[in-house]
């Protein structure tokens, strides 16, 4: 199978594991505390409440409530959005996560992506509004991890300097690697 296929079923099992979610409600305190519900808090000064002001929000998680801010601009509180998106935001967790492990080369990465989107240790993250803070901190410290593997991938000349013990410098100029001993191995 592909990997694109892969992506796209573990995509739509999440899309459909979580049908149940579309149609709740708000649960315990979303309405109440996370989402901006009164007039005021839907402006652009209302946002910027979120950021600058401590005690706007219950807690203060700005990039979660600025998500919350722009979808209340979308389709005001109906419950359906928020639910949809933090699906959404899960879903892709679980493709990040696969394409992560795929790129450390562990094995069965697929296995392990689409057993982490369907366990259901993460309901309540993904059916609780207000828990935005989980899904999109996932998402952001997935995204994370895989731009600094991309940025710490081994190239040739590197990784064959390690291999000889020195550094190679862009000048073609061969120093000794940071903790390499001077006269041989370190104890």
């Amino acid at each position: 199978m592909s990997t694109l296929l892969r992506c796209a079923v573990l995509l739509s099992a999440v899309l459909v594991a979580y049908i149940p979610a579309y149609r709740a409600g708000y649960i315990w305190d979303d309405l109440d505390h996370h989402l901006p519900v009164r007039p005021q808090d839907r402006t652009v000064a209302g946002l910027a409440r979120y950021w600058f002001e401590p005690g706007a929000t219950p807690q203060y998680y700005p990039l979660t409530h600025t998500a919350f801010w722009l979808e209340s601009q979308l389709w005001g509180l109906e419950p359906l959005g928020y639910h949809v998106v933090n699906v959404v935001l899960h879903a892709l967790n679980g493709v990040l996560l696969f394409v992560l492990l795929r790129r450390l080369g562990l094995p069965f990465p697929f296995v392990a992506a689409l057993l982490f989107a369907l366990h259901p240790v993460h309901v309540e993250s993904v059916a609780w509004v207000s828990q935005r803070k989980n899904t999109l901190s996932g998402l952001f410290y997935l995204l994370a991890l895989l731009c600094y593997l991309r940025f710490d991938a081994p190239d040739r000349s590197r990784s064959a300097a390690a291999d000889a013990g020195t550094d190679a410098s862009p000048d073609g100029a061969r120093r000794a690697a940071p903790g390499a001993a001077a006269g041989g191995a370190q104890g």
